[in-house]
């Protein structure tokens, strides 16, 4: 293997990781900050909006040290989801030259570099197809491992936050129902993923058939949905 063919190889995850687990870390933070028991008993539902809801169950000194875990939170794990895109790509490039699909092979950016990766990686494709295909499957295991273990942090950290929201109103749960009617499908599947996890961690049984009923739902899936729901329909504005 040439020099710039090994790389234009990811080494595997564990080994190029430096530095600590963020989005376990600031699960742990974040559920060490709530377990001190200062929330603030008896919170109205209409005190706050929907937009305020999240810390409206702390204390003002408890919330800033949310808001502030959060905002960090962003910084730190933006580069981290920016690696597994790099990853990401650089699997789909390997997996479609392997295939030989030119119809589907990425564009190469016009990069003297980035070609003659790409011819080497070609080249080393020619020469020894076996140990191509063997650093692919090794690299996506990896890969998929550790998206599936960042899923589950981060499913576990956005828990973790909602339970700080107060109790949605009667209004605010037709109006989830009604966004919820409203969404494309694709992003129906994100929906009953939400209610899946939800599901799961209750202990309750989920099909592909099941009935939600916003009056028996437990307040922590119904502010994800809600702030999942917000999420699309801001992701719809800014493309519109």
């Amino acid at each position: 293997m040439t020099k710039r063919a090994a790389e234009a190889v990811p080494p595997p995850l564990e080994s190029s990781r430096v530095g600590p687990d963020f989005f376990g870390y600031y699960r742990d933070q974040v559920a060490e900050l709530l377990s001190k028991e200062e929330r603030i008993p008896n919170h109205e539902p209409s005190a706050t909006t929907s937009t305020e809801a999240i810390g409206a169950k702390l204390s003002n000194l408890k919330n800033e040290k949310l808001n502030a875990l959060l905002r960090q939170s962003v910084w730190d794990l933006v580069p981290e989801i920016d690696e597994m895109q790099s990853r990401a790509c650089s699997m789909h490039l390997m997996s479609q030259l392997k295939n030989k699909k030119p119809s589907t092979i990425p564009e190469i950016p016009e990069d003297p570099t980035f070609k003659e990766v790409e011819d080497d990686i070609q080249l080393l494709m020619r020469s020894d197809p076996t140990l191509v295909k063997e650093i692919v499957r090794k690299l996506s295991d990896d890969l998929f491992t550790r998206l599936d273990n960042m899923e589950q942090q981060l499913e576990k950290l956005l828990d973790n936050v909602v339970t700080t929201c107060r109790p949605m109103s009667r209004g605010e749960k037709r109006d989830l129902q009604k966004s919820i009617k409203e969404l494309p499908r694709e992003n129906l599947v994100r929906v009953a993923g939400i209610i899946k996890n939800r599901y799961a961690a209750l202990g309750k049984e989920f099909s592909d058939e099941v009935v939600v009923n916003m009056e028996e739902e437990d307040n922590i899936m119904l502010w994800r949905l809600h702030y999942y729901v917000a999420a699309v329909k801001s992701a719809q504005e800014l493309s519109s």
